[in-house]
């Protein structure tokens, strides 16, 4: 097993179902952090089917231990076809070892969107518990704690539990009560999330209070920044991100039967795979009200949680830290079947997540798009005519540094201006691993510079490689995969997002002048997964799947004027340790 990145043998990964922290006591009374994740997917092979839980945790977010048993396994009445996504009820009293798990007990399959009507109470709500901090679990007896979607609703989908506290709605409310989400849609109508209150001594009990968001089918405020939100949800998280006084409401979700992204869309060939599922990993702010005793989110702007294929979020909020994490799943749908079997495992974890409120002062503009235009962030004005922006923030959590510590080679290079007088590209160095972490800052001229980014897993004559690029006129970042391998059983499918740096007001001179921010770029490949990262306000996983080059190359390249790029500092460190602890 190789760094970060958790990968199954002989498994298929469908989303991830929990992730939580527990405070352990230690025998002379001290605690330490123990992180709980379960995975749902296949335990018996690489293809869809028999959905259970896995277990693995982690003092530390980085080491996993995984349990050789699963944890959940699909055989009761309610749940005989599958135990599927859920959440963790917040631990009463964490030196207990007392553990409750809420998931989706589905009873009767196939259902889905596409294939109107979703069959009644299809899928319910079911709780196990564990007395031994997660070893073992036993279901209640009591189950399933909910049958099914609300009586006299057509839904499109029912399932996914999420529970938490949502202080700010019991603000709204008057009450004190946790709050529980069940993702879904309503038939006619669009997707939406069913809103349940939650009372702190029984979690078994689940009232029925609204749908939390009312917004039409394929609900897509702008082409390019905010994503379809689509016709079903799936793994709908709420949060409440805090920034100094500023705080916003967030809502993460799986957005289903959404309008495939043009960049897939306009992908030739490999008619022998089939098609990928049409899906997006979204994040909406917005405003909560409760009118006639009836809460509601009010959508106000959102975008791209991830822009490449990660899907299934799941998030929390560490009580340590007070961070809050999240967790998701890279599908693996470019591949054949007998690939993902005969190298044992299908889908994989990305790295865990921190997501948090960005603030950005003095912001001008943007480099082409009018910030009005930008429907992925909210703009507060300030008197000198420049504003205040918020987004959702985005990286991986702090602890992945620790990894550098063992890594068996690193490189840094300073003020390499692009592109270069002898060519297009400049190496950087090779690697003899495919586990490595790139961490660049990049000053560019937009006038002058069309193309600045990496070429990655590259053979000699850079007729394998992988390319990472910024393009400042269209605002993108992309992996473009068509030259990753020479396999025609793979589908090079690109990914691509929108991405713009901002100007803002620079008071140091004598007279205010506009100044744009450096990009930041944060690239991490670990086997065929590779995690692009930007600014903290931008993500993309995906799987590239490279032949087995050694050693295998780093470049860095650009087009336009020379000059018109400067990588004020690049670091790669590469042979990173193994995160798995057997």
């Amino acid at each position: 097993m190789l760094p970060v990145t958790m990968r199954p043998r002989a498994y298929t990964m469908s989303s991830i179902s929990v992730s939580v922290l527990l405070l352990r006591p230690c025998p002379g009374g001290s605690a330490f952090s123990l992180y709980n994740l379960h995975e749902t997917g296949n335990p018996h092979g690489t293809e869809w089917g028999s959905m259970s839980w896995g277990h693995l945790i982690s003092e530390d977010l980085i080491h996993w231990t995984p349990f050789t048993k699963p944890a959940l396994i699909p055989d009761q009445p309610y749940d005989r076809d599958g135990v599927f996504t859920g959440c963790m009820a917040p631990p009463e009293n964490s030196e207990t070892g007392s553990l409750k798990v809420i998931y989706s007990s589905v009873r009767h399959l196939p259902f889905h969107w596409s294939t109107p009507p979703y069959p009644r109470d299809a899928a319910g709500l079911a709780i196990a518990e564990s007395r031994d901090n997660g070893k073992t679990w036993t279901k209640l007896s009591e189950n399933p704690i909910l049958a099914g979607e609300p009586q006299g609703t057509q839904v499109t989908g029912f399932r996914d539990p999420f529970l938490a506290e949502w202080h700010a709605l019991n603000d709204l409310r008057g009450q004190n009560s946790m709050y529980g989400l069940v993702s879904g849609g309503i038939e006619g109508h669009g997707p939406t999330a069913f809103l349940y209150s939650v009372p702190h001594r029984n979690v078994s009990e689940w009232h029925y209070l609204s749908p939390l968001v009312n917004i039409p089918a394929r609900f897509q405020p702008s082409q390019k920044w905010s994503g379809n939100f689509g016709i079903n949800w799936e793994c709908v998280n709420f949060l409440t991100l805090e920034a100094g006084s500023n705080s916003r409401v967030c809502l993460i979700l799986g957005a289903e039967g959404d309008i495939e992204r043009e960049h897939i869309r306009n992908h030739k060939g490999d008619a022998h795979i089939p098609p990928r599922t049409v899906r997006s990993l979204l994040w909406m702010f917005g405003d909560l009200r409760v009118e006639n005793n009836v809460p509601r989110f009010e959508y106000t702007h959102g975008g791209y949680l991830d822009c490449g294929s990660l899907y299934a979020a799941n998030s929390f909020l560490d009580p340590v830290s007070k961070r809050h994490i999240m967790h998701a799943w890279i599908p693996e749908e470019d591949i054949p079947a007998s690939y993902a079997k005969d190298k044992g495992w299908n889908g994989a974890l990305a790295i865990p997540r921190e997501l948090f409120l960005v603030s950005i002062s003095n912001v001008t503009r943007a480099l082409y798009s009018p910030l009005s235009e930008i429907s992925s962030v909210g703009q507060v004005p300030n008197q000198d005519g420049s504003a205040t922006i918020y987004t959702l923030g985005i990286r991986p959590v702090e602890e992945i540094v620790r990894l550098r510590k063992r890594h068996r080679h690193s490189c840094q290079q300073k003020y390499i201006s692009l592109p270069p007088t002898a060519g297009a590209s400049h190496a950087l160095c090779s690697t003899s691993s495919t586990t490595w972490v790139l961490e660049a800052e990049i000053a560019i001229n937009p006038s002058c510079c069309f193309e600045v980014g990496f070429h990655i897993r590259h053979n000699s004559d850079m007729s394998i490689r992988t390319m990472i690029m910024f393009s400042p006129q269209e605002e993108t970042i992309s992996v473009n995969k068509s030259r990753s391998t020479s396999d025609p059983n793979i589908r090079n499918c690109p990914e691509q997002g929108p991405f713009t740096l901002f100007y803002k007001t620079d008071c140091l001179g004598v007279q205010p002048k506009d100044k744009l921010e450096t990009l930041r770029i944060h690239i991490i490949s670990d086997a065929d997964t590779l995690e692009v990262f930007a600014n903290d306000r931008f993500a993309l996983a995906t799987m590239v799947y490279s032949p087995d080059i050694r050693p295998a190359g780093i470049s860095v390249v650009a087009k336009g004027e020379q000059g018109s790029a400067v990588i004020e500092e690049v670091n790669i460190w590469e042979g990173l340790p193994s995160a798995r602890k057997v």
